[in-house]
């Protein structure tokens, strides 16, 4: 039974049809949602840099979570956010084992693909080390 959703949130075209995609499955299964958007450490990361990145990251996804919780409410569903610092694949690991989630969903990126090849992608590294299933929703513009 799927009862906790997760949807990786960076704000992008395909983390936004990622949110949708979760809105519809949580309508479906009565199930939760919880958005995580990721802010990046900076490199080398020091304490007061990393401090200040860590919260004007927050500030900026916190505009974006105003909205998705309004298009939730609209839908009746619940909905939880939380902005984590680190990697990005590593984060969603650790709160999708941390909230026992049923299903991750991700937005699809769109980086070039030697880029892909030569760091990895986020989707990919979550679909290897993920402890539930993990689905990746494309967006329109990407069909």
């Amino acid at each position: 039974m799927i009862k906790k959703i997760l949807v990786a949130y960076d704000g992008g075209e395909g983390a936004q049809a990622a949110f949708k995609f979760g809105l519809d499955m949580a309508m479906k299964f009565e199930a939760e949602i919880q958005v995580l958007s990721i802010v990046r450490l900076l490199e080398p990361p020091e304490d007061v840099e990393t401090q200040d990145n860590f919260e004007r990251g927050k500030e900026h996804f916190e505009r974006f979570f105003i909205d998705l919780r309004q298009e939730a409410e609209k839908k009746g569903i619940s909905i939880k956010t939380k902005v984590a610092l680190g990697h990005p694949a590593e984060q969603i690991i650790h709160w999708a084992n941390k909230e026992k989630v049923d299903i991750i969903i991700l937005g699809h990126q769109t980086k070039n693909t030697f880029g892909q090849w030569l760091l990895g992608s986020v989707p990919d590294r979550v679909v290897h080390h993920a402890p539930c299933t993990v689905i990746i929703v494309k967006s329109n513009s990407q069909i």
